[in-house]
């Protein structure tokens, strides 16, 4: 990446001389509004700020820093789509706070020869506006749309002025040190490192943690330490505490609904399309219950969640709670039936995805079934039913998945929700038949008890072990 740090190319020069020109500069500048113009880009600020710009390739960026200047909230990581004059839109972000500084990012097309052309700052007192425009724009504030009850851009973090709270859904943390925060619709959100603590906090305002949460796994030598989410008044905040070496960072948002954090090595800036893989946890798995024929086939069951990550969680249990004793009377029914059955875990401990799907394949499995309890929003339990999940494309996922879930449906008398082809990681990554049993929604209050209920618990186990023995005798063995 070669990038222009010099101040003394001419663009840096136009802009600098024109903002430096400007009398009685106030130290308290302040960016309220940005709006696309018929000539550039139109910034509402009551001060002219001294403008300190530098060019990137690959990517090819513009990035302006507005000196002394403190952003509007609302437009913290705001995104203007602007797709005129070389650039494609204009990222705003409060970049520093002390002292202030506000950055904007111009996202150039490379292709179109306008990227290279410079651009020009104009303060205009009498309308508290900053202008911004190529060279070869006539420097005149005119908005694209002259309406003047035009909306504002849309931002990245939209502004909580929205009713209705932001609801934290999920967290998920990757093996390459990937963070992310999910939640219902579009947030704002703030972060802070506390220095004496070491712990990274996230603040969202307007919100509320979902009863429903899912929590990402940790393993025990997991760089974070502990990820903690609070409700503090109607914010959420989120604080995460790795261990010494490593550091919390922010990366770009792929969407307005989640947040993206990078861990890694504080001496390390992981290369983004190559992370370094982190620690993961990978305990040696229990042998067999018993060795049974291994000719008749060998059977890996996979109990969800686990430990720290409780799984779905509503009406009293939690997912970790009801699949596990599902998944023990799987393999025992399958063990009866002389299959060789090892499990992913037989206790309450939590185990990342990669390590279930190793395992199954050094053990060289002849069939993967992991169990999973289902769960939706508030407002929707009265929505129950069973789910068979496969390998998308995976015509022998399918065969299993459908003689597991026939049996399911005729054994317990549950709603059938069909058989559907997924990404999941455990049924994707599997090169055996592998399969994904959602036995039912802890969010609806009947399922929920079924699923607390040790003889609905064998009634579903047995009726799993059915469809696999089904599938296995079709398959000649």
């Amino acid at each position: 990446m070669t990038i222009a740090t010099s101040y003394g190319i001419p663009v840096v020069e136009q802009l600098q001389a024109q903002s430096l020109n400007t009398a009685n500069q106030s130290d308290a500048i302040k960016l309220k509004n940005i709006r696309p113009a018929t000539n550039g880009l139109m910034l509402n600020m009551n001060a002219n700020p001294q403008i300190r710009i530098q060019r990137e390739d690959n990517p090819s960026r513009l990035i302006l820093d507005l000196q002394n200047t403190s952003l509007a909230k609302e437009l913290h990581q705001a995104n203007v789509p602007i797709n005129r004059f070389g650039v494609k839109q204009v990222r705003v972000a409060q970049f520093q706070n002390s002292p202030e500084i506000t950055r904007l990012v111009f996202d150039l097309d490379s292709n179109d020869p306008n990227s290279k052309i410079a651009w020009k700052s104009q303060y205009i007192e009498a309308t508290k506006t900053l202008l911004l425009s190529p060279e070869n724009q006539i420097a005149q504030a005119i908005p694209i749309d002259s309406n003047p009850t035009s909306p504002s851009p849309t931002p990245i973090n939209p502004p909580s002025t929205i009713s209705r709270p932001v609801v934290i859904e999920r967290l998920s943390f990757s093996s390459t040190g990937q963070l992310l925060i999910f939640a219902n619709q579009p947030f704002n959100y703030q972060t802070r490192l506390d220095r004496t603590s070491g712990i990274f906090n996230v603040t969202i305002a307007n919100a509320k943690i979902s009863s429903n949460l899912q929590r990402p796994s940790l393993s025990a030598n997991s760089p974070i330490e502990r990820i903690r989410l609070s409700q503090v008044g109607n914010s959420v905040e989120i604080g995460i505490k790795t261990i010494a070496g490593w550091q919390v960072r922010e990366t770009q948002r792929l969407t307005n609904q989640q947040i993206q954090l990078q861990v890694s090595l504080n001496s390390i800036s992981p290369i983004p399309n190559n992370p370094n893989p982190l620690p993961n946890n990978n305990p040696a798995f229990p042998n067999p219950q018993n060795t049974g024929d291994r000719r008749r086939g060998v059977i890996f069951v996979d109990a969800g969640h686990g430990g720290n990550d409780p799984g779905a969680v509503a009406n009293g249990i939690q997912e970790k709670d009801v699949v596990l004793p599902i998944s023990l009377k799987l393999g025992q029914a399958l063990q009866s039936m002389g299959y060789t059955v090892y499990y992913t875990r037989t206790n309450d401990v939590e185990i990342d995805l990669e390590p279930r799907v190793a395992a199954a394949e050094r053990i060289n499995a002849d069939v993967f079934v992991s169990v999973h309890a289902n769960a939706l929003a508030p407002g929707n339990s009265g929505i129950s039913g069973i789910e068979t999940y496969h390998s998308r494309n995976s015509t022998v996922g399918r065969e299993l998945a459908s003689y597991v879930h026939s049996q399911i449906i005729s054994g317990t008398g549950a709603i059938d929700r069909s058989v559907r082809g997924s990404g999941f990681y455990v049924v994707a990554k599997t090169s055996m038949p592998a399969i994904l049993v959602e036995t039912g929604y802890v969010t609806n209050p009947t399922e929920a008890r079924n699923l607390s209920s040790p003889d609905y618990q064998k009634r579903m186990a047995d009726a799993i072990a059915r469809g696999i023995d089904q599938f296995m005798r079709v398959r000649g063995r």
